[in-house]
């Protein structure tokens, strides 16, 4: 059977409390037991040094094994309080480290966005902010397109047994077909839709997804350029206009002629207008290089902190508490998406466990998205999938109430 640190500290103090104590009730016991025989210390009597010799062998050999080992055991508390606080040490050192870092990827992220006529500029936090309108944008987009309210028109049917299985312990009402809105959307901001992230999306929606209806959702969202493209992006909002029977009517067209678009001869004028065999930029380039760094690194900095055997449970929330106060509300709302989307589900939903562990949950565990606002974020309502995260603005109610 395996003793932890902190009971083998315990046992070794009460041990040493124990051969204290003994020792010294020998002593006092054989000090009297030598006064009741009629051995005393005093001045007015000649010492017989080698009655007393004797005594003080015994006991020096008896008191002094006690105190001798009490001295041992206090020694090695102190051996382990030093290695202890040199473990935390160098600890705080590489989470301090981690931390640092963070505030370096932030600072260096930048994103050029047109915008009102222009070419704007955003940089460190107003990046997070931006990336988070765009998934707002396209979790919109992909909603407007989707009808059916039957998820088998949506998530194949293993699937939908995997995303059970995975959401029965958080909460058994998420609706799979929301789940596969959000990770439809947060694999097209990631990934963008140009040739290389359309290829890793698709390869997604393959294994998970109903292919037929989703290869014509990513054409529908293919279709929105940059704003820098004014006249396409004109065409784009008349589309993305239209009532849904007529969204769908020109998709399918579209879609037919996708490998030969110079081909269509259509009936709507629209199909014509847009022009599908010219290039232009997609809406959706894509953040992986900006958000595949500042995840991996963000998670690997809470999984250090979690499994850190040489830290308590409460301090472990102290420091990720900490580190917590560098995300600002757009980056936990990021969090929040990528931690239910299938990129992130690794955050809470399918944890990495040690053997040791039964609740590795780093979102709920740490209150990761403790300061979003609200109930919802466009309709997303984050307390369906994070039900005992202590939100911030739950508190502010119970106070408001007391």
């Amino acid at each position: 059977m395996s003793i932890d640190n902190n009971n083998m500290m315990n046992l070794t103090k009460w041990l040493a409390l124990i051969c204290f104590v003994a020792g010294t009730i020998t002593l006092l016991f054989f000090l009297n037991k030598a006064a009741v025989d009629g051995y005393v210390i005093s001045t007015s009597v000649k010492t017989d040094y080698i009655v007393t010799g004797q005594f003080g062998d015994f006991i020096g050999g008896v008191v002094g094994t006690f105190f001798a080992l009490t001295g041992t055991l206090l020694i090695y508390l102190t051996f382990q309080e030093q290695t202890k606080e040199n473990k935390r040490s160098a600890f705080e050192a590489s989470f301090f480290e981690m931390i640092k870092l963070h505030r370096e990827n932030v600072s260096e992220v930048q994103y050029r966005k047109f915008k009102n006529g222009n070419e704007s500029l955003y940089e460190n936090r107003q990046v997070f902010r931006v990336i988070f309108q765009e998934f707002i944008e396209c979790y919109r987009e992909v909603r407007k397109y989707s009808n059916s309210k039957d998820v088998n028109d949506y998530v194949t049917t293993k699937y939908q047994a995997r995303l059970k299985e995975i959401t029965k312990g958080i909460n058994p009402r998420i609706s799979l077909i929301e789940l596969a809105r959000i990770d439809i959307a947060y694999s097209i901001v990631f990934y963008g839709l140009g040739e290389d992230g359309e290829s890793v999306i698709r390869k997604n929606i393959q294994t998970k997804y109903n292919p037929e209806y989703y290869f014509k959702l990513l054409y529908f969202i293919k279709l929105k350029p940059k704003k820098s493209n004014a006249l396409r992006f004109e065409l784009w909002s008349k589309v993305r206009e239209l009532d849904l029977k007529d969204l769908h009517a020109l998709i399918d067209e579209l879609y037919k002629f996708r490998k030969h678009p110079e081909k269509i001869q259509a009936p709507s004028t629209l199909a014509s207008e847009l022009k599908m065999h010219l290039p232009y930029e997609k809406y959706y380039g894509g953040h992986q290089f900006r958000l595949g760094h500042y995840f991996r690194h963000l998670y690997q900095s809470y999984k250090y902190l979690h499994n850190h055997k040489d830290v308590k449970d409460d301090d472990k929330y102290s420091y990720g508490k900490i580190y917590r106060a560098q995300l600002s509300t757009y980056e936990q709302a990021l969090l929040l998406v990528n931690s239910i989307s299938s990129l992130g589900m690794k955050w809470e939903y399918t944890p990495e466990m040690n053997k040791s562990q039964k609740d590795s949950g780093l979102i709920t565990k740490y209150n990761l998205i403790k300061n979003l606002p609200g109930d919802h974020l466009s309709g997303i309502r984050y307390k369906t999938y994070y039900k005992d995260v202590a939100y911030e603005s739950d508190e502010q109610i119970f106070s408001s109430n007391t």
